[in-house]
């Protein structure tokens, strides 16, 4: 108990230096978990969009073909965790339109989709922002909201589709989605199936069947599912995105490294302070030494400085960090919205990583103070008088 008031004494005799070393800690937490909570925020939020107009499970036919598409989708919707299933042909096409802004040519993705699956599984009903979904006109046409703007058309007006064999088709736009994937919503266009199969000449076949589940993380059980029950190939939404997801980890890996340096640099300055306040406190370190106190209790005092400087710069920096990251994730920064896309800048953090932060800074403050502490209670009785 002596050992935390002297420890204690010590702090308040050398408020600047304490400051420092508390707010260097502080300013390394803060920054670590700001910018893992933003970091986790955007990924996810990618992640979701991408996965609200694609299959978290793609099933593929044999040969590039399924026949009873019907009935296969059935059996796929009964299985537990599955939302829905989606039959669809998937091809490429050339959008013409001649509108406001000149003439306009551009390569697309055509997405041959069953509406009214659509409209269960993927929620396509929700993500229509102009328009409505018409599901007894085959002639109807579905474009992303980025698109649209750049046509500068109406809804209802005609465009044409050219077909991956070069045969042009008019079609009315009936209804713009917006994904929230800037991708999609630029170079997406949905039309009805049974449209789809006319034009790449299908017949009543389809190329795959997009299997939306309740929790997409659970795609490898489900994919796994489908291949033993049914016998289909398939590929999770993980297979079919895996680069984007290793760039993804590998982006966020080298920020954690890089944002460490600082609590590093962070328990550097600790170490710093506590080699000076040894040096400076070498004759009452003799002091106590003479009134019997122990190497042991002599390092206790330093070791405890430096816990409490750490402690209470991670206890400080924990809360700014909270602090910053409600009021990134409740009010809009149109610096930062503007360019991802985005209302709002989505943050994300779970308890693990709060605790995993804390410890790391843990240990860095205790292997910094360990050193100086160990000077302090190895040195001599004698030693010590002798700097007097």
């Amino acid at each position: 108990m002596l050992e935390f008031f002297i420890a204690k004494k010590h702090i308040f005799e050398k408020k600047k230096q304490s400051f420092i070393a508390a707010m260097g800690v502080a300013i390394g937490v803060i920054v670590l978990t700001v910018s893992i909570g933003i970091s986790n925020g955007l990924d996810k939020n990618m992640i979701n969009s991408i996965l609200s107009m694609t299959s978290h499970v793609l099933v593929l036919g044999r040969g590039g073909e399924i026949t009873e598409y019907n009935k296969l989708a059935s059996n796929i919707d009964e299985l537990s965790g599955v939302k829905g299933a989606v039959p669809k042909i998937s091809t490429q096409g050339i959008l013409k339109y001649k509108g406001i802004f000149g003439d306009y040519v551009s390569g697309v993705k055509v997405e041959g989709l069953d509406l009214k699956s659509a409209e269960k599984a993927m929620d396509l009903n929700k993500k229509i922002i102009h328009g409505i979904i018409n599901l007894d006109d085959n002639k109807g046409i579905i474009i992303g909201n980025e698109l649209y703007k750049s046509l500068g058309a109406n809804l209802g007006d005609t465009i044409t589709l050219v077909s991956a064999d070069g045969k042009d088709f008019n079609m009315k736009i009936e209804a713009v989605f917006q994904s929230g994937y800037y991708d999609y919503d630029t170079s997406m266009v949905i039309i009805p199936l049974k449209t789809a199969q006319y034009i790449t000449y299908m017949g009543d076949k389809v190329t795959a069947i997009d299997v939306m589940l309740n929790n997409p993380y659970n795609a490898d059980k489900i994919s796994t599912e489908i291949f033993n029950k049914f016998g289909y190939f398939n590929r999770t939404w993980g297979d079919l995105n895996r680069n984007l997801l290793s760039a993804l980890s590998l982006e966020k890996t080298v920020m954690i490294l890089v944002f460490s340096l600082i609590v590093i640099i962070a328990g550097f300055v600790v170490w710093v302070i506590l080699n000076m306040l040894v040096r400076e406190k070498i004759k009452d370190i003799g002091i106590m030494r003479s009134m019997g106190f122990s190497n042991k209790s002599i390092m206790k005092i330093f070791l405890l400085q430096g816990i409490f400087l750490g402690g209470a710069g991670i206890i400080v920096g924990e809360f700014i960090s909270i602090g910053i990251l409600w009021y990134i994730k409740n009010y809009s920064i149109s610096q930062i919205t503007s360019i991802y896309y985005l209302t709002k800048v989505p943050v994300e953090i779970s308890f693990k990583e709060i605790g995993i932060i804390v410890l790391a800074n843990i240990v860095i403050i205790f292997l910094s103070s360990i050193f100086p502490a160990y000077r302090a209670g190895k040195m001599q009785t004698v030693e010590a008088l002798r700097h007097e």
